[in-house]
């Protein structure tokens, strides 16, 4: 990547060469990485070098199963294809990176097991050690930033807001002092370990790249149009090319926590073009509105995802105002169930202390609260800020696996704080949990599972 970006800015021939060099390394070598032909085959990322006999590590000489070096290497080769037209390297980028979205990332938005892939997708309720590493956190947004700039596909917008709201924000200390090394679903936060017998990490280095990425996206414009990808209280400003005008937008919302995003826009004198809001996946609109009136916005399909298109003539102080839901959903792995609410996990705290994190939730209770996938209303909780809490929810759960409990008298309502602010106070006596298991009344109902 960086070597290409010095052929961009300098356009001397060496270092295309030496880029071309790299390229062939990364997809012809037998015994290297073969980020081409690996992916134009389909090979699952957690089996392109698989693990010795006996152990956890994968592909260490060749770097095939390591997350953080993989993405880094394929952004390396979007780059490379903006530079020469190798559309092969693109495509192979795009399906590896569709395939980790689909295999490896869990409902933080980050993955990986010892720093390699491990299908961890489908292994998230389980307790593998060392998971999502916050340079894997990065890496995957950077990546998502990049193919959200080169595909317009909002599905890439989806990834990097569900990273960012989660497992990049819990990564974080309260101070914004330190990133920690680590973070996992469920358990304790803390710093992680130094590097190489100095005071830092390689997670304290990257991390910071992760606010510009998020910035970089909030909107983006082509031709005479423009995508709002992102929403935060913000002043974003972008250039139109087709028109060479910058138009500003100027936003208030408490997204996620809620659902209401008011945009303002910023120009001196009136200027035509498409605005597209994007629709989160995560969620359901209620409104859209410009000045007040509804409009349709008719979303678009194909290879721009979930947008909502408004073509007018805007005027300066024009307003859209969307107002989105955002339901709670439950999301089922063997004997586990883990809530998310709009794009943002949920997750039990101790600090809460109403009751042991680890009891376990009635299936059949569980079934008539979430019947054929329904959508439920947990209502949020006020609080203070300086309990560190960004989101508090409480919710009505049949807990208890006891026999005392069979006919659910003994629901309990048990508060959710976003996973971002789960165990934030990096204390052993602070901890959380994101999975929560499930028990079933007979063993029939647990063959159903």
């Amino acid at each position: 990547e960086p070597v290409v970006w010095l052929y961009k800015r300098t356009h001397e021939r060496k270092y295309l060469d030496f880029a071309t060099f790299i390229v062939k390394e990364m997809t012809e070598r037998e015994d290297g990485p073969r980020l081409l032909d690996l992916a134009q085959k389909g090979v699952p990322v957690a089996e392109r070098s698989p693990a010795p006999e006996g152990t956890i590590w994968r592909g260490v000489r060749t770097n095939r199963g390591k997350a953080y070096e993989m993405m880094s290497c394929y952004q390396g080769l979007i780059e490379y294809w903006e530079a020469t037209g190798r559309q092969d390297l693109l495509e192979a980028a795009i399906a590896s990176a569709r395939a980790i979205a689909t295999e490896e990332i869990n409902l933080a938005g980050s993955g990986a097991s010892y720093e390699h892939w491990y299908h961890g997708a489908k292994h998230q309720h389980e307790p593998f050690p060392h998971t999502q590493e916050t340079c894997v956190t990065i890496t995957w947004m950077r990546l998502c930033e990049k193919l959200l700039a080169v595909t317009g596909d909002s599905f890439w917008a989806d990834e990097f807001e569900k990273t960012f709201y989660n497992a990049y924000l819990a990564s974080l200390g309260t101070d914004g002092r330190i990133f920690s090394v680590y973070t996992p679903l469920d358990g304790t936060r803390s710093e992680g370990q130094i590097h190489c017998r100095m005071h830092t990490n390689c997670c304290n280095a990257n991390g910071p790249r992760g606010f510009l990425s998020f910035m970089r996206s909030i909107v983006q414009a082509k031709g005479s149009e423009v995508f709002f990808n992102y929403f935060v209280s913000s002043r974003a400003a972008v250039r139109v090319p087709a028109l060479d005008r910058k138009v500003l937008f100027e936003t208030h919302t408490m997204y996620p926590k809620t659902g209401n995003v008011d945009i303002r826009v910023r120009i001196d004198e009136p200027i035509k073009f498409t605005l597209f809001v994007r629709i989160p996946e995560c969620v359901e609109v209620k409104s859209l509105a410009v000045n007040g009136k509804a409009v349709d916005g008719g979303a678009l399909a194909g290879k721009n995802g979930r947008y909502a298109g408004i073509e007018r003539e805007w005027k300066p102080g024009d307003a859209v105002t969307v107002e989105f839901a955002l339901p709670v959903k439950m999301h089922r792995l063997g004997h586990s169930v883990a809530f998310t609410r709009g794009p943002v996990l949920l997750a039990r705290d101790s600090r809460f202390a109403d009751g042991d994190t680890g009891e376990v939730l009635r299936a059949n209770g569980l079934d008539e609260l979430f019947a054929d996938g329904r959508a439920v209303d947990f209502p949020l909780e006020c609080f203070s800020q300086d309990d560190g809490l960004r989101m508090v929810v409480s919710a009505r759960l049949p807990l208890g696996g006891h026999d005392e409990n069979r006919d659910r008298r003994n629901w309990r309502t048990v508060r959710f704080c976003d996973y971002s602010s789960a165990g934030n106070r990096w204390s052993p006596h602070n901890w959380y949990r994101s999975w929560l298991s499930v028990s079933y009344d007979t063993l029939e109902a647990l063959k159903k599972r």
